[in-house]
């Protein structure tokens, strides 16, 4: 369980959080390990999912009498910071990690069901990136037909069901050699830092140390960081972007009332 900051509602609903596999079986194993750190990263995703969900209905918009168009413009930076996120981990899976999977198990197609899920949300994903980036403050609304709202359920139950799903594609995978297993995450892990760039440091890194709930179950070192990245974060590439007021934790994991809602 979360250690809830309050007795609001908060970022582990309404999509429900991955159970870590390690929690309940042997994380020296391969397909354990690998389930496990996929499981944090996925629920990173959950969480800033229902961060925006939880919050984006409370942001006041233009006909509002509290309508305050920094508030708009710092949740779209903070939609665009989660698409972009979003987007980045399944490049790492696409471009590297399905492929060497499949190369290892010598089993062409291994990996399709994951790839087929993506392209279910790929388009959604690609309309919210485009709407929170070009929408004005003074245009932006929650509900309607030409709302946030719409765009989101429009894929976020195929994003959801694909993120536990695939947990379920790692634990099959017992049969496999486990080491040769744990050098593919490693490898993956790599990718994705080698792939990333500076500009990334104003935007997808303080989303994902934001969502990325340390006391989950009683405690997880995820995401796997240098001890001084926080805080160069926080004090540096974050430092007067008021996007990050929307994540549910700390910049050190610890999670935190939601800054808009029902009260």
């Amino acid at each position: 369980m979360t250690t809830k900051p309050s007795s609001a509602p908060w970022a582990d609903e309404p999509f429900r959080l991955i159970a870590t596999p390690s929690k309940s079986f042997d994380e020296s194993l391969g397909h354990i390990n690998g389930a496990s750190v996929m499981a944090h990263a996925h629920n990173v995703i959950i969480r800033g999912l229902n961060a925006i969900l939880q919050q984006a209905p409370y942001v006041p918009i233009v006909t509002d009498e509290q309508f305050n168009a920094q508030d708009v413009k710092d949740l779209l930076f903070y939609v665009q910071a989660w698409v972009k996120m979003v987007q980045h981990h399944h490049w790492v899976e696409e471009s590297y990690m399905f492929p060497e999977i499949e190369k290892f198990t010598d089993r062409p197609g291994f990996m399709d069901d994951p790839k087929h899920q993506h392209e279910l949300f790929h388009d959604g994903l690609e309309k919210l990136l485009a709407y929170s980036s070009a929408t004005k403050p003074e245009e932006y609304r929650w509900k309607g037909a030409d709302g946030m709202e719409k765009i989101i359920d429009s894929f976020s139950k195929a994003l959801t069901d694909h993120l536990y799903a695939e947990i379920d594609i790692f634990l099959s995978m017992g049969d496999f050699d486990s080491d040769g297993l744990k050098n593919i995450w490693e490898e993956s892990e790599k990718v994705a830092q080698k792939s990333g760039n500076i500009a990334m440091l104003y935007d997808t890194f303080p989303i994902v140390l934001g969502c990325a709930d340390k006391t989950y179950e009683g405690g997880h070192d995820f995401p796997p960081l240098p001890w001084v990245l926080p805080y160069l974060i926080k004090y540096w590439f974050a430092a007067g972007n008021g996007a990050w007021r929307f994540n549910p934790c700390d910049w050190w994991g610890q999670p935190k009332p939601l800054e808009f809602g029902p009260s």
